[in-house]
């Protein structure tokens, strides 16, 4: 392959298994390019342009392959009807749950009226701009929050607990939470972007022996993803070998996983078709550097192999030090 390729092309040829010059890195950053521009998330969320100010100014400062829309685990929910309360100048808000919230309203929201007012307005209006200045040759990705992390916001209740003591009501809950988000992935696949991330750290929670179950939940979600010429990635935080077999059965194009070797990743697949997300932990990104580059050392050698792409295992941490970025760019560019 060509050794002058487009970020773009990078990112795509991922899931196509393509033999790449170079590792992609997908970092999901949102509130850290906040923190860069000095702009308070509030001030975001307000305006468009500062929106698309802060997550291309952040893009041109490392030169990471994907540009991440938005990462805020209240945003779906607020959709929802439930308030939000914001904390810090850089953090995203947090949604008020309410234990009696009915799950029948969520088929009656207009999640296209929805997409065009608030912050949800704000974020598909800067993505579309951003598509349209730099789409041609940047990977852009949407992060929706997942049908487990929406529902326990919704209600405030432990999932786990629910799916064991509670078990057909709450995967009822479930299956609402995710016909709704369908549309809200049909949103931003109507934008053309690349990736379209499923944020559901709860899936770790999930008994291994029931993920099974959430097949059916997901297929629709996937399916229409790939129906637009994007990709699915889930991303469940902490990961073990253990559950990343079944977590693979879901179906989606790419997996995010630390602390697993690309060989162990291979045999869990079992030749089936599913890129590797190799995640360095965020907490260790925004370590001291000395620690960051002893990370890369010990997990990091020989990863550059077809169908894997390097990234972070949750949402790049606000105050995480610029050199660190860099770092990470430095080592995968300097071949």
């Amino acid at each position: 392959m060509d050794k002058v390729i487009t970020s773009k092309k990078l990112v795509r040829g991922v899931f196509e298994s393509a033999d790449l010059p170079r590792l992609p890195f997908i970092p999901w950053i949102f509130t850290h390019a906040a923190r860069l521009e000095q702009i308070p998330v509030t001030r975001m969320f307000n305006d468009p342009t500062q929106y698309v100010k802060c997550l291309q100014n952040s893009r041109k400062l490392y030169g990471y392959d994907a540009i991440t829309g938005c990462f805020d685990l209240s945003l779906e929910t607020e959709i929802c009807g439930s308030p939000v309360k914001w904390r810090g100048d850089y953090e995203v808000p947090e949604s008020s749950p309410d234990p009696d919230f009915d799950f029948g309203r969520l088929k009656d929201i207009d999640v296209e009226s929805a997409s065009k007012m608030g912050r949800f307005g704000t974020v598909i209006e800067s993505l579309r701009r951003i598509n349209m200045v730099s789409g041609q040759n940047l990977a852009l990705a949407a992060i929706v929050n997942g049908p487990l992390t929406v529902t326990a916001g919704l209600t405030g209740s432990d999932l786990a607990i629910n799916l064991t003591k509670k078990s057909e009501e709450t995967m009822k809950m479930v299956e609402a939470t995710s016909a709704f988000l369908l549309k809200i992935v049909q949103i931003y696949c109507q934008l053309q972007l690349d990736i379209i991330v499923i944020a559901d750290k709860l899936m770790t929670a999930f008994p291994v022996v029931h993920l099974s179950r959430l097949k059916s939940i997901f297929s629709p979600i996937v399916n229409t993803i790939r129906f637009y010429n994007a990709y699915s990635v889930l991303l469940s935080g902490e990961t073990s070998s253990e559950n990343l077999a079944g977590l693979i059965d879901l179906g989606f194009d790419g997996i995010v996983a630390s602390g697993i070797d690309v060989n162990t990743w291979n045999q869990l697949k079992g030749g089936r078709s599913c890129a590797l997300g190799k995640a360095i932990p965020s907490h260790i990104l925004a370590t001291s550097k000395n620690d960051l580059q002893r990370y890369i050392d010990t997990n990091l050698e020989g990863v550059k192999e077809p169908g894997v792409f390097l990234t972070t295992d949750w949402e790049v941490l606000p105050d995480t030090p610029p050199e660190n970025v860099r770092l990470v760019m430095n080592i995968i560019t300097r071949d």
